[in-house]
């Protein structure tokens, strides 16, 4: 059974071909598909695996990895909802609500929310992209005010996951659906 990953942040110069050598690396590619996401007009790629604990793997290894000038956010296509949040995630979680100084209820549900679909390490490298944009200068909204260490955060991911976890974390305001 093969496991689709969704990866984001594609440099437009990036090829099938190129993602499917990249991939080989962790594990057998079974399938390979860019397009074009329709939100912010930029690629993105399904890489489907042949199984889930290569999967796992190359979801690992790739995340924040550079390729073609940009630095690669992978996830699962569709996240799997019947797990529980494993101890490490929940450290994760913790450490990532520190570094960005989050303590309203709705925003720790989104950063935990991102660590359950997108996995830990993809959440690790979205908090270290979003510090690093801050220290910068950071980034600003429509209106000129100055973006939260927060606000850098959640704005990237909204455009670095899935469309299925993006309406998890962002629709639903980071409440999954196996726990209501």
């Amino acid at each position: 059974m093969t496991a689709a990953l969704f990866v984001a942040n594609l440099d437009e110069t990036v090829t099938a071909d190129d993602l499917r050598a990249l991939f080989a690396a962790h594990g057998e590619v079974a399938a390979v598909e860019i397009s074009t996401e329709p939100h912010v007009n930029e690629p993105v790629a399904v890489v489907e695996m042949a199984t889930e604990k290569q999967a796992t793997r190359a979801l690992n290894a790739l995340n924040g990895m550079e390729l073609a000038g940009k630095r690669l956010y992978v996830s699962y296509l569709l996240p799997d909802l019947d797990k529980d949040m494993t101890p490490r995630q929940r450290k994760t979680v913790q450490e990532i609500v520190t570094l960005l100084g989050e303590s309203e209820a709705k925003p720790l549900r989104q950063i935990e929310a991102i660590v359950y679909v997108c996995g830990g390490r993809f959440a690790e490298v979205l908090a270290e992209e979003a510090l690093a944009i801050d220290a910068q200068g950071g980034m600003f909204t429509a209106d000129g005010t100055r973006r939260t260490k927060g606000g850098i955060f959640f704005y990237l991911a909204r455009f670095r996951m899935s469309p299925e976890a993006r309406r998890i974390v962002y629709n639903r305001g980071g409440k999954l659906p196996a726990r209501q």
